[in-house]
């Protein structure tokens, strides 16, 4: 074999070198004209967005803490089916929740009381009794939530008339009535002037109580201080982790607008309570279920035994480790028990 000079064979590994190198040149070009997708690509696109999300969610909690609380509280019904829908009654616009189901399903109405909730203190039962094959409507009655606020006179009569339209518009022909404190008068006030209507009638923390109960609820449910807004919040909205004094104040301030209506309701409860105890005969048949908490601060015992007396045939259920609203703290056993009363024979028979 003929062997090249030494200085032809430093040529060839020059020029080998020389190859090599531009071929790795041109793969690195290549892999750098290639789109890739580079780890912290995401990280710093997600960072500011999460930021500004945050920033939003910061200040709507703080400008509008109760309607945050509220749209939290009916994205989540959402997923159990219930809705809110709009009707317009003949001088004002409520909103009321509503499960789905079958329009056959027999229809149980859910009325309010005082507090920030509205039709929202029913949360944790609606969809539970919707899965017992019942159709649940509560309506945020006038004057509350996002219902219309206007200056009119908020009676029971008024909140009761209301009611009576929206059964009406919604083509209801017989339902079961359950109301919670002041809407247990309303629940009543229909009653007796529908008595042709009502099935079955639960009566929560509330009902005749006269004034001596309004005042307690005026007390406790109208709140006139960052204590006590706070007190509210831990009671009725329920499951609230502690928040800056600033929210409570920025509570307080968003709940004034239904302060009229619940102002309205107890100033309207001698007469209206009077006009029920006059025409209690008219649901002297219809089977009634009195339901309260036993640490309720508004509604004691005497007052439940009080309001059994005033209305023969009635029984009552009460829940021994619960304030004033059984059903936000202790949903499923109080479902259990509205199911069990709403699959009870008419009239108690």
């Amino acid at each position: 074999m003929t062997e090249l000079p030494e200085s032809q064979d430093a040529e060839a590994q020059k020029l080998d070198a020389q190859k090599l190198k531009a071929q790795r040149e041109a793969a690195i070009r290549a892999d750098n004209l290639t789109p890739q997708v580079r780890r912290h690509t995401w990280i710093n696109i997600a960072g500011p967005l999460a930021a500004i999300f945050l920033g939003i969610a910061i200040a709507a909690i703080y400008l509008r803490p109760i309607d945050v609380l509220r749209f939290i509280q009916l994205s989540r019904l959402g997923w159990s089916g219930v809705t809110q829908n709009d009707l317009a009654l003949k001088d004002t616009l409520i909103t009321y929740l509503v499960t789905g189901g079958y329009a056959d399903q027999e229809p149980v109405v859910m009325i309010h009381g005082l507090g920030p909730n509205a039709a929202l203190v029913w949360r944790g039962v609606m969809p539970l009794v919707a899965e017992a094959h019942f159709k649940v409507v509560a309506p945020n009655l006038p004057g509350f939530g996002s219902s219309e606020h206007k200056q009119v006179n908020y009676s029971i009569a008024y909140q009761a008339q209301a009611v009576a339209e929206m059964i009406d518009a919604l083509k209801i022909d017989k339902i079961n009535l359950v109301g919670s404190d002041l809407g247990a008068d309303v629940a009543l006030y229909y009653a007796v002037d529908h008595p042709d209507k009502v099935e079955r009638i639960v009566l929560v923390g509330g009902g005749l109580a006269g004034k001596r109960g309004a005042d307690k609820l005026r007390s406790g449910m109208l709140p006139t201080t960052v204590e006590a807004i706070r007190a509210q919040a831990e009671m009725s909205l329920f499951d609230l982790p502690p928040l800056p004094e600033v929210i409570y104040q920025r509570m307080m301030a968003e709940l004034a607008k239904d302060m009229q209506a619940e102002t309205d309701m107890l100033n309207s409860v001698p007469r209206d309570e009077a006009h029920i105890r006059s025409k209690i005969g008219q649901i002297f048949n219809t089977l009634t279920i009195i339901i309260w908490g036993a640490k309720s601060p508004f509604f004691a015992a005497a007052e439940g035994e009080a309001l059994h007396a005033a209305m023969p045939g009635s029984a009552t259920v009460v829940f021994k480790t619960s304030g004033a609203f059984p059903q936000l703290e202790h949903p499923e056993d109080f479902a259990e028990s509205l199911i069990f009363v709403m699959k009870q024979t008419e009239g108690g028979r």
